[in-house]
C-alpha cells in the first residue's frame, strides 16, 4: 500500500487496460442521460475509452511530479485513490448489468436497482476524486522539496 501511495502513477496505468478492456467486451450497451429534456444515448464503450484517456491523463500528471521529484501529499494521495476506486465500483456494476438480458437481472435487479442513481453517485465519487487529484498535484508542484 506504500508503494501505491508514493507511486500513485503505477496504480492508475494499471486502470488503463482494464477501462479498455471493458469497453471491448461491453460494447453493445447503451446508457440513456437525460440532462433536463434531452436524452442522448451513449454507448457503454465510449464511455470506457474516455475514462481510459483520461485516466491515463492521472497518471501523467503523477509521473510528472515523480520525474520532477515533487513528493505528493501522501493522505491526499490515498484518499485520491479511494474516491477513484469507489467510482469505479458502482460504473463497472452499471455497465455489466444495464443493459444485460438475463432472468436474474430482468426479474431482481430491473425492479429494485435504480442504475441511473447508482451512476449519479459514481459521478458524484468521480468528481470528489478529480479535486482531490488537482489539490494534490497543486500542492506538491508548488511545495518545496523536503
Amino acid at each position: 500500500m506504500k508503494t501505491i501511495i508514493k507511486k500513485p502513477h503505477i496504480f492508475f496505468l494499471s486502470l488503463i487496460p482494464l477501462f479498455i478492456l471493458v469497453g471491448y467486451i461491453q460494447k453493445g450497451n447503451v446508457i440513456d442521460v437525460t440532462i433536463y429534456n434531452t436524452f442522448f444515448a451513449v454507448k457503454t464503450h465510449y464511455w470506457c475509452y474516455f475514462s481510459a484517456v483520461f485516466i491515463s491523463l492521472i497518471s501523467l500528471n503523477y509521473y510528472a511530479l515523480n520525474w520532477a521529484k515533487k513528493p505528493t501529499i501522501p493522505i491526499l494521495s490515498l484518499f485520491h485513490i479511494i474516491f477513484q476506486v469507489a467510482a469505479l465500483i458502482p460504473f463497472l456494476f452499471c455497465v455489466f448489468f444495464l443493459n444485460t438480458k438475463t432472468i436474474f437481472t430482468s426479474n431482481f435487479l430491473s425492479n429494485s436497482v435504480d442504475f441511473y442513481a447508482i451512476l449519479s453517485v459514481s459521478y458524484i465519487l468521480f468528481i470528489i476524486s478529480i479535486c482531490l487529484h488537482v489539490l494534490n498535484f497543486s500542492l506538491a508542484l508548488f511545495r518545496k522539496n523536503s
